[in-house]
């Protein structure tokens, strides 16, 4: 597996959607060996008092799960750079990609790389540290500033050559993504999971970086915690005492077990500036929802998103199956080969030609490869998604998403793939989640409030339809009815229904609200804390905001070398007034990464709210030269010119928007309201009908097609949209009031 957390970037693609969320490993676990003693009700050690001891302090007692560890992914997931580590050709080899040379040799006993910088001058590099052992292996080399950075040229330790992580990517030097940039910083991207008791150490005012760490490498305290004192107990230890209770031991629970690993197998950010190894998951972390780039419209992986997001959806974490059931907690690889694994608690019938109507042998036969497709990244290394799920050809057909039977069958259509599976197994399918949010991603928002609503679900699923529920315009009983989520048991329910009236900004729901200050989960509380800033809210007299208030600055500091990080830094100053800190934290934003155009959009419209007209055009117009097919870049621009008086712009930047992606409803919306004023009644109709393919049944859509219609007394299309609202709307008393007058 591959060890440097690496965003799958597309170029021209909105680049906040790639938001960084870095993950790796699998957690150890491991059973202390017991030395006699007679146990007594005494305090248990708090880990947060233990030190790291390392791991040579394991090895008396555990010196079989040492030897499991010791060569595994793990162990080597980071190293000193010597003859030994390092995997690569440096014989004075050269790697050419895309008129860029990189050539990798030796000076002495130590290693070298001489590529371009950030300028495109060419430097030599000296190699500091391995990264990751196979299929790749990564280099690392010291900046200024306490930067480090991993090259973009890895070598490949199964084809014994090197080869560029990004091969299909044309990148400007100074780019982001570029190795010189901070999508390739070892302290920002790749640290926290790579080595033990990390603490990054950035300084935002200085902008520097003073990185530390306990151990090289992820070792046995990286999963345990830190152990001193569990060491001290079996050597030194008092008769009748009780040891200290490690981080992660053999009285973990399975969900415990996949909440531990989680903190580095899964795509997310991180709230606190540093992991201590106590508390929960999301006390530290936010995980990303399956939502795109990330995950395909129905949950099956899409980006690099590492285990944790998709493994939640699946039926094996419904049924407390956990990472250690499959996996060796040490050596991390497979107890079992093959569907001997899946065997082991499944019944022999689905190890047979009747149930998969494959060759037995064959790689058909292979239930991973039904039920657990996979996508390669960093250029070689393929990883398969732990939701489990049944292939469903049919929603392929109906919604274009990837099945695992056309992963195999590409000369068949998903048609042919449906077909077969309809004549095999039936055309009766499990009423699963996936179901729900394909309806609403393709604007049936009614089965996401559905799926949210159905706690048998993974909350993840529900979560993320809480999340794309909201997106929507709710009227105010759809507001309303997302209340009784802000006490759901699941703490990413009870975070997403914050962040829907977050996003709704109403002031109706302070009281509903204000409980989840106190909340046991930090994540709940700092996005309470945010629910406030949004609405303007005076909290100066609230002592629970004060304290959410200083665990979300914190998250802010933790991420301002992030240009994500610095958008929310600019978000806050401006929720607070601060305008001039909010253009200055934007603008550091894109000091980071001048593509960051969700950075660009926000400063646009702020300096257009300060009368700075041009300077707002601009930006819109950078956004939309880099990203020419992103829609809303071209709505917004559109709505400047609106606001100006400039109609033949408006019109044409709106008109613009409506064939660009994502579908926009609101420029559909606005762009249908600008014709009928410009009295283009007739086009207005044909862009509402575009809409309404996209969007059906949308109630404000319609409306605006009934009054196109009436300005064209077209009389009979007229009733026939109105009746389609008052279906939508059976209490609606205009509609009922335009039907009669029609009539």
């Amino acid at each position: 597996m591959s060890f440097f957390t690496f965003i799958n970037y597309k170029k021209n693609k909105y680049h906040f959607k790639t938001a960084f969320y870095i993950l790796f490993t699998v957690l150890l676990i491991s059973a202390c060996k017991k030395h006699p003693y007679k146990p007594k009700d005494e305090p248990i050690n708090d880990t947060v008092h233990a030190t790291f001891a390392g791991d040579q302090a394991c090895i008396e007692c555990h010196k079989t799960e040492h030897e499991a560890w010791d060569g595994s992914h793990h162990e080597q997931a980071m190293k000193v750079a010597d003859s030994i580590t390092i995997l690569g050709d440096f014989n004075t080899t050269v790697f050419e990609h895309k008129g860029v040379n990189n050539t990798f040799f030796k000076k002495g006993q130590d290693f070298y790389v001489n590529t371009t910088d950030k300028n495109g001058n060419y430097q030599d590099y000296k190699i500091e540290y391995t990264f990751g052992v196979t299929p790749l292996q990564q280099y690392i080399v010291k900046f200024p500033n306490g930067e480090y950075q991993c090259l973009i040229t890895a070598w490949d330790t199964e084809k014994n050559k090197w080869f560029h992580l990004q091969p299909n990517l044309d990148l400007a030097h100074d780019e982001w993504i570029n190795w010189t940039g901070g999508a390739m910083r070892w302290n920002t991207a790749c640290a926290d999971c790579h080595s033990t008791n990390l603490e990054k150490n950035f300084d935002s005012k200085t902008q520097t970086f003073n990185t530390t760490f306990s151990h090289i490498n992820v070792s046995c305290e990286a999963c345990h915690g830190p152990a001193s004192d569990h060491v001290s107990f079996y050597k030194h230890g008092k008769e009748g005492s009780k040891p200290q209770k490690l981080y992660l031991d053999t009285s973990v629970s399975q969900s415990g077990v996949v909440e531990k690993c989680a903190r580095c197998h899964s795509r997310r950010s991180q709230i606190t500036t540093k992991f201590d190894y106590t508390g929960h998951f999301l006390d530290h972390y936010n995980p990303a929802l399956l939502i795109d780039p990330m995950y395909e419209a129905d949950g099956q992986i899409k980006d690099e998103v590492y285990v944790y997001g998709s493994f939640m959806q699946s039926k094996m974490y419904q049924n407390n199956v956990a990472c250690t059931d499959c996996h060796d907690a040490h050596s991390m690889q497979l107890k079992q080969t093959g569907n001997n694994l899946c065997m082991s608690c499944h019944e022999p019938k689905y190890n047979d030609e009747a149930h998969h109507f494959h060759k037995m042998g064959t790689e058909g036969a292979q239930c991973i490869n039904c039920h657990m497709t996979g996508k390669t990244y960093m250029g070689n290394d393929f990883r398969r998604d732990h939701s489990f799920r049944v292939p469903r050809p049919d929603q392929s057909v109906k919604y274009g998403t990837p099945n695992a039977c056309n992963g195999c069958h590409t000369n068949k259509t998903p048609q042919w793939a449906s077909n077969f599976i309809n004549t095999k197994y039936g055309t009766k399918r499990p009423d699963h989640f996936s179901n729900y949010l394909l309806e609403g991603n393709h604007g049936k928002h009614e089965a996401l409030y559905a799926l949210v609503s159905q706690g048998k679900f993974p909350e993840i699923a529900r979560a993320t339809a809480l999340f794309q529920y909201s997106n929507n315009p709710l009227s105010p009983k759809e507001i309303n009815g997302i209340r009784q989520f802000l006490k759901d048991s699941s703490i990413l329910v009870r975070h997403e229904a914050v962040r829907s009236f977050e996003k709704i900004r109403d002031q109706n729901y302070h009281g509903d609200i204000e409980p989840l200050l106190r909340d046991s989960i930090r994540l709940v509380r700092i996005s309470a804390v945010k629910y406030f800033n949004s609405i303007g809210a005076d909290m100066s007299s609230n002592t629970d905001f004060a304290k959410a208030e200083k665990e979300f600055l914190e998250e802010l500091d933790m991420n301002a070398d992030f240009a994500s990080g610095q958008h929310q830094i600019a978000v806050y100053h401006e929720l607070k007034g601060h305008t001039d800190l909010a253009i200055k934290a934007y603008k550091r934003s894109l000091d980071i990464d001048n593509r960051y155009n969700v950075s660009r959009m926000n400063l646009a419209l702020l300096l257009y709210r300060q009368g700075q007209i041009e300077e707002a055009k601009k930006l819109y117009l950078k956004v939309i030269a880099l990203e020419p097919e992103y829609s809303n870049s071209y709505y917004m621009l559109g709505l400047l010119y609106n606001e100006i008086g400039d109609a033949k712009n408006a019109l044409k930047y709106l008109g613009e928007a409506c064939d660009k992606e994502p579908a926009n409803i609101r420029a559909f919306y606005n762009y249908a309201l600008k014709l009928q004023a410009e009295k283009l009644n007739q086009k207005s109709i044909d862009i509402l009908k575009k809409a309404l393919g996209i969007f059906p049944n949308n109630e404000n859509l319609l409306y605006v097609k009934l009054i196109g219609e009436i300005n064209l007394k077209k009389t009979l299309e007229a009733r026939n949209t109105c009746s389609r609202l008052i279906k939508i709307a059976p209490n609606n008393t205009n509609y009922r009031q335009i039907l009669e007058t029609l009539k």
